[in-house]
């Protein structure tokens, strides 16, 4: 009797666990909409749920499948598009202002890695209809109200809970195409908004905007002097950490050279996790040094242009709103003192702009004093 209780015990968990199984795994055998109100639609046995935790679902059909809802993965769920189909995934405008009525794949970074792989390389996402709130994004849980960070679709690309948070448009752009993997740890939680360097005073001054923070230590600024080959740290600039607001960071290289050299923030994250901004690069050869002086300055203004380049150089007189007062060409423009007569000028302050024919420029302020 023991015997046949723990055969008919064994039976019943075998058939439970190989139950438990097969409801993660959900795989489609037409092409269509992704959601129906009714019956597996184009699924083999039943239609993946709204939140997938540990699920594995796979999309290998010769046609389109359009995503007419919103479905949630965490737990080291994946999901596989193609394999040996030219599956075309098709997200388009569900006009929602939410995320639980939107026509989008959340991957949520909770530790694991849940992932999107866009298998073969005719296999395509196509999101260039979709709307606010459609796409693939990651989810940040952040405490009671979560962020998302849009990877694929239209802009916005990044929202407090429900709220826009930030214009920009997405890293991924609007379409991706195989064979490549989104993944919920994939997404650094900073969206930069905006990165910029200029030359000004023999001093490259780098300054960076955030829309969104979340986590974030730090930014490594980094120097190559030889077309990327070898970069170097010169610096770091501690980040907030959590914001929903723009915030302006700057840095200065202070020990330029000449020759063009190449800037780029490392922006890395408390998990250690790091992404790389855009590059910048400033051309410091033809004009190594300007000098101004004497400053404050009443009836002339020298301008002494360092180095021993023998390419033209434009120097210019402008005024704090930018407006061009007087402007000098130059020949031979290494080592060369250009005199500006500013007596007409009221007392103020001004910028001396100096432009050399690499497009090299370096900007120094005047003041001018009755």
């Amino acid at each position: 009797m023991k015997q046949i209780y723990s055969l008919t015990t064994l039976a019943i968990a075998l058939t439970l666990f190989a139950q438990t199984s097969s409801a993660q795994t959900y795989t489609a055998v037409l092409p269509g909409n992704w959601h129906t109100t009714s019956g597996p639609g184009i699924w083999q046995a039943a239609e993946p749920p709204a939140s997938c935790s540990g699920c594995h679902i796979v999309i290998d059909v010769p046609g389109t499948v359009v995503l007419n809802t919103s479905i949630q993965i965490d737990q080291n769920s994946s999901i596989v598009i193609g394999g040996t189909n030219g599956t075309i995934l098709s997200i388009g405008n569900s006009n929602s202002t939410d995320f639980a009525n939107s026509y989008s794949i959340i991957l949520v970074n909770d530790g694991t890695n849940s992932t999107m792989n866009l298998a073969n390389n005719n296999v395509i996402l196509n999101a260039t209809g979709a709307g606010d709130y459609d796409g693939i994004l990651t989810k940040f849980p952040n405490g009671a109200t979560p962020t998302y960070f849009k990877q694929i679709g239209n802009a916005p690309s990044g929202f407090v809970g429900n709220t826009i948070a930030s214009t920009g448009k997405p890293g991924g752009g609007q379409t991706a195409f195989g064979p490549v993997t989104l993944s919920s740890t994939g997404t650094l939680p900073i969206l930069l908004s905006g990165f910029n360097a200029t030359l000004s005073d023999g001093s490259v001054k780098l300054s960076w905007s955030t829309q969104m923070e979340i986590n974030s230590d730090h930014f490594a600024i980094e120097r190559s002097t030889d077309a990327g080959a070898h970069w170097a740290v010169i610096g770091v600039v501690a980040a907030h950490g959590n914001s929903s607001t723009v915030l302006n960071y700057s840095f200065s290289d202070n020990k330029t050279s000449s020759g063009t050299s190449e800037y780029r923030l490392q922006m890395v994250d408390k998990d250690a996790k790091y992404a790389y901004s855009e590059v910048k690069t400033i051309r410091n050869g033809l004009i190594t040094a300007v000098s101004v002086y004497p400053n404050p300055a009443r009836d002339y203004v020298n301008v002494t242009l360092g180095g021993s380049n023998t390419q033209s150089a434009v120097v210019r007189l402008l005024n704090q709103s930018g407006q061009l007062l007087l402007e000098k060409n130059v020949s031979n423009a290494g080592g060369t003192t250009v005199p500006l007569a500013v007596s007409s000028y009221p007392q103020g302050n001004y910028i001396i702009l100096v432009i050399g024919a690499d497009g090299s420029k370096q900007v120094s302020k005047l003041l001018i004093s009755k």
